[in-house]
C-alpha cells in the first residue's frame, strides 16, 4: 500500500469544491492507512519475536563484597609489613598530636585538656585488642577504654604496637610509652615475673579480670568436670609446649601431649587426636569463631586452677598517681555494676573476676 499526501498548496476552483475535494481525499487515505496496517500486524508480530531484547550490560565494581554473609568472616586486622604509615616511622608518633604545654602535666591533667586517651595496644592481641575496621569489634581492652572515657565525654586514640617481639614486652615500653606515645599501655597480664617493670618505671593498675588455662571437652568425655577425673581415668588432655599449664600437667602427672600453641590444640580436637584440652581461657573465643562446626566446649563453671591464673591489668608509669588512681576506681565500678562481665562474655571469654595471690 502507498501512502497518499494531501497537497499543501492551494487547489483550483471555488472554495466550497475545493473544501469537499479535500475532504475526500483524507478520507481515502485514512481507509488506505487501516488496511495496510491491518496486512502488516501478523508480519510486525512475527518481526518482534525475533528480535533480541535489549539489555544494559552489567556494571562490575571492583572491591570488598558487602553482600550479607552467614557465620564468621576474619576481620582486617593491623599488617606492619604492608602499612606504608608504619613502615615510614609512623609508629614512634603518638595517634594525636600533644600540644606543647601538655608534653610535661601528669596524665591525668593531659587527658582532662585533651578531653583524649593516649593508650598503646597490640595490634593482634585477640580478643583482647587488634586494629579494627568498618565497625569490626576492637577486643575487651579497647572497650573498656572507650567505655571509661565515654562516661567522661572524652575520646580514645590507640598507638598500635607488637608485644610479640623477640624481647618481650619490655623493648614494646621503650619504643612507646617511654618515648611519651602513650600513657597507658593495654593488655598485660600480672604473672609475677615482670622483671622489665622496673627498668621502665612502670607498675599495674588494679586488675579489672583474670584469666587462666580452662578445661574443654568433647564426645565421649564430656561427662569429665576436671582434671583430677580426667587423671583418675587416665585420659589424655592436649595442652600448649613450652606453656605453663605443660609444665603443671607434668608436675602433677596428669597424662598429657602437647601442641605448639593453643590454636593447634583447637587443631588437636577438631582432628580427634584429643578429646580433652586445657586452653587458656582467651582463645576460647578465637576457636569458635574459626571453628563454628567444633563440638568440644568449656566445662560450664569450671574454675582454672589457683597456679592456672593470671590478674589482667595496665601498665602505666610508677609516677602516675592520680592516673592510677582514676583508673583503680573506674576498674572497681565497672566490676561492680557487671559492665566488664558484659564486655567480657560478648566476646564468648568466661568472666573471671580478680584474686589475691595468696602471699599478697
Amino acid at each position: 500500500a502507498g501512502l497518499f499526501i494531501a497537497p499543501t498548496t492551494p487547489m483550483p476552483g471555488s472554495g466550497a469544491r475545493q473544501k469537499n475535494i479535500f475532504m475526500h481525499l483524507l478520507l481515502r487515505c485514512a481507509v488506505v492507512l487501516f488496511a495496510a496496517s491491518s496486512l502488516m500486524l501478523p508480519a510486525v508480530g512475527g518481526w518482534a519475536e525475533e528480535l533480541e531484547i535489549f539489555e544494559l550490560a552489567p556494571d562490575y565494581v571492583f572491591g570488598r563484597d558487602r553482600r550479607p554473609t552467614l557465620g564468621y568472616r576474619k576481620p582486617q586486622v593491623f599488617d606492619p609489613l604492608r602499612d606504608r604509615l608504619y613502615r615510614s616511622g609512623y609508629r614512634n608518633f603518638a595517634p594525636t598530636k600533644i600540644p606543647n604545654e601538655l608534653r610535661n602535666v601528669d596524665a591525668l591533667t593531659r587527658m582532662k585538656e585533651m578531653k583524649r586517651i593516649l593508650a598503646c595496644a597490640d595490634a593482634w592481641f585477640w580478643p583482647f585488642s587488634r586494629t579494627a575496621h568498618d565497625h569490626e569489634p576492637p577486643g575487651i581492652d579497647i572497650e573498656l577504654l572507650q567505655t571509661i572515657a565515654a562516661k567522661h565525654g572524652w575520646g580514645v586514640d590507640i598507638a598500635w604496637v607488637n608485644t610479640g617481639m623477640r624481647f618481650g614486652v619490655g623493648v614494646t615500653f621503650g619504643n612507646s610509652i617511654d618515648n611519651g606515645i602513650c600513657d597507658i599501655f593495654l593488655g598485660l597480664n600480672i604473672t609475677r615475673d615482670d622483671h622489665h617493670m622496673p627498668n621502665h618505671e612502670m607498675s599495674f593498675t588494679a586488675p579489672y579480670m583474670s584469666t587462666g588455662f580452662v578445661l574443654v571437652t568433647q564426645d565421649p568425655v564430656k561427662g569429665i568436670k576436671t582434671l583430677e577425673q580426667a587423671q583418675a581415668q587416665g585420659i589424655k588432655v592436649g595442652v600448649p609446649a613450652y606453656s605453663p599449664m605443660s609444665d603443671y600437667a607434668e608436675e602433677n602427672g596428669i597424662p598429657y601431649t602437647t601442641f605448639f600453641q593453643n590454636y593447634q590444640v583447637i587443631d588437636g580436637l577438631i582432628r580427634r587426636e584429643v578429646d580433652a584440652a586445657m586452653l587458656w581461657s582467651g582463645a576460647i573465643s578465637q576457636a569458635k569463631l574459626n571453628n563454628p562446626q567444633a563440638e568440644f566446649e568449656m566445662v560450664p563453671g569450671y574454675q582454672p586452677p589457683k597456679e592456672m591464673r593470671w590478674n589482667s591489668a595496665w601498665g602505666i608509669k610508677e609516677s602516675q598517681l592520680e592516673l592510677k588512681q582514676f583508673l583503680d576506681e573506674a576498674f572497681a565500678e565497672m566490676i561492680k555494676t557487671g559492665e566488664t562481665r558484659r564486655i567480657v562474655e560478648r566476646y564468648g571469654v568466661p568472666f573471671f573476676p580478680p584474686f589475691e595471690y595468696e602471699d599478697d
